[in-house]
């Protein structure tokens, strides 16, 4: 049995005595998800990386993760101001030592200790910064024992298993003080320096030298002096492009935005933005000089406001105009980004940005990802996609969508977002005649018509909507809502009848409208 899977077998052992002592909760996520924290986190003491540490969190949990989730994850835990939360296990151990007079806080505790510090060996070391971190976190959890009046006994004492770093086990480059040297500081260009060992790692690193090297002392810190660029290879992501309609043009493209319902000011934005392309293109091609120009977008307004179908547009036309290898949109929100524990939000957010990759990530209510001063777990997700932003500019845009107040006060509260997201495109409600056209567009597509007294009377209803609107105001969304209602009210309608003709099948009347809006119109 390999390293790896001997350490499996460890993390089933107290996984089951878990499942044992608490057998009512349903433990193995949870505690897989603590359990990844935590070793990232001690891992993450060191900054360095080893091979080793993927195909450990791989081996136990089933996932296969890339190197650049598992870098970003250990850099967002080694941040020392987030701390690793009480899992809802431990304080249920604690609970039942309270009830029975039971040790299994203690017994879990010892256990755990073991586990970690094993975890921290799988790369032939335990630094002292790794015991530091594991007694940190062993400590924690006493704590929270202590507290509750529970005796767990003396903390384990981790210092006699310290050892001499294994410099082998790292990614490191011997070329690196040569090269150093040699570099033209004024630069900082990305250089790779060597490239992996292990076939299976799909990926390169470079390194940014960002301050100089005077002496030995800045040799010992040489960590703090270099930027780690780790970079996926281009052979281990499928670069095949999303299926394309053909007949799909930059002008079909255009056609179907200024075809939208209403967004009068959003289309001539996104002419705009076309045209400045373009005008940049030629400028680039004849030598000239061309301005910086960030193509990422903030999307403000209500919801039902057509954002996600501009959005999928957009990127379209980004891939039409040679901006990105792709063009697909990747549709997210904080669900998808955040997890419940350190270091986890990071492999969340990383996989749906992989997911992302060559196109656009569309980032819907993107302003909850910071509503909380005290939500680390929303800036990690922002923080991993500003690095994203900055690793991958030639392949990938990110739209954030949302209120238009909340969505200002999210962008300024992060320096990075500021720097990154200068354009905004204000999506207006829909009025009255606008979701009436709309209403219209459902029945052609459906193959439904309204007669002229229905469209009478879903105009006063609209337009009443519209005067009395407020955050709740659903936009797009009522009138397909109200159209669904509609279709259902006529076919409880016509289905009684004895002969149905075509014009039954196709038609909506007042009656369905009335059914549909709750009675007439006031």
């Amino acid at each position: 049995m390999d390293k790896y899977r001997e350490l499996k077998s460890e993390y089933k052992g107290l996984l089951a005595f878990l499942q044992k002592s608490l057998p009512k909760m349903d433990l193995d996520e949870e505690f897989l998800l603590y359990y990844i924290s935590a070793t990232l986190k001690i891992w993450g003491s060191n900054v360095l990386y080893s091979p080793d540490y993927r195909t450990l969190l791989s081996t136990i949990s089933g996932t296969t993760y890339t190197i650049e989730q598992v870098v970003t994850a250990m850099s967002c835990c080694s941040d020392e101001e987030r701390q690793l939360i009480i899992p809802a296990f431990f304080e249920a151990l604690v609970n039942r030592d309270q009830k029975k007079r039971s040790a299994l806080s203690g017994t879990f505790i010892k256990k755990l200790n073991y586990l970690l510090a094993a975890s921290a060996m799988i790369n032939g070391d335990f630094t002292v910064e790794e015991a530091n971190c594991l007694s940190a976190i062993i400590s924690g959890l006493s704590k929270k024992a202590a507290s509750a009046g529970i005796d767990v006994g003396d903390e384990p004492d981790n210092s006699f298993m310290i050892t001499d770093k294994n410099e082998e086990s790292y990614l490191k480059n011997d070329a690196l003080m040569q090269a150093a040297s040699e570099r033209n500081l004024q630069k900082k260009e990305e250089q790779p320096l060597f490239s992996d060992t292990d076939d299976d790692l799909p990926f390169t690193i470079s390194f940014n030298l960002t301050g100089e090297i005077n002496d030995i002392d800045d040799i010992d810190n040489l960590d703090k002096l270099i930027d780690v660029q780790i970079v996926p290879k281009q052979d281990s992501l499928s670069v095949a492009q999303p299926d394309k309609d053909e007949n799909e043009t930059l002008e079909s493209l255009l056609a179907e935005l200024d075809g939208l319902v209403g967004l009068e000011n959003v289309k001539r934005d996104v002419h705009s933005l076309m045209n400045f392309i373009k005008v940049t293109k030629i400028r680039e091609k004849r030598g000239m000089r061309v301005p910086t120009i960030s193509y990422h977008l903030v999307f403000t307004g209500n919801p039902g406001t057509g954002k996600t179908t501009v959005a999928r547009l957009v990127a379209k036309l980004y891939y039409h105009m040679g901006i990105l290898p792709k063009g697909q949109l990747v549709e997210t929100d904080r669900s998808a980004l955040v997890a419940g524990y350190l270091g986890q939000t990071a492999i969340k957010t990383q996989k749906v940005i992989q997911e992302a990759m060559g196109g656009v990530l569309f980032i819907d209510e993107a302003y909850s990802l910071a509503g909380d001063t005290e939500d680390s777990y929303g800036k990690e997700a922002v923080e991993t996609i500003l690095k994203a932003m900055e690793d991958h500019r030639n392949e990938l845009v990110v739209i954030v969508a949302g209120y238009t107040g909340l969505m200002h006060k999210f962008i300024e509260s992060n320096p990075g977002l500021s720097s990154r997201f200068s354009k905004y495109f204000e999506f207006p409600d829909y009025s009255g005649e606008e979701l009436l056209a709309i209403f219209n567009r459902f029945c052609s597509a459906n193959g439904y018509e309204l007669d002229e007294d229905a469209a009478s009377m879903l105009r006063q209803y609209f337009e009443l909507l519209f005067e009395k609107r407020d955050e709740r105001f659903g936009n797009a969304r009522t009138a397909r809502n109200i159209f669904e209602k509609s279709i259902n009210a006529q076919a409880d309608r016509i289905a009684v009848l004895n002969k149905i003709s075509d014009s039954d099948l196709v038609l909506i009347t007042t009656e369905d409208i009335a059914s549909a809006i709750g009675g007439a119109v006031r």
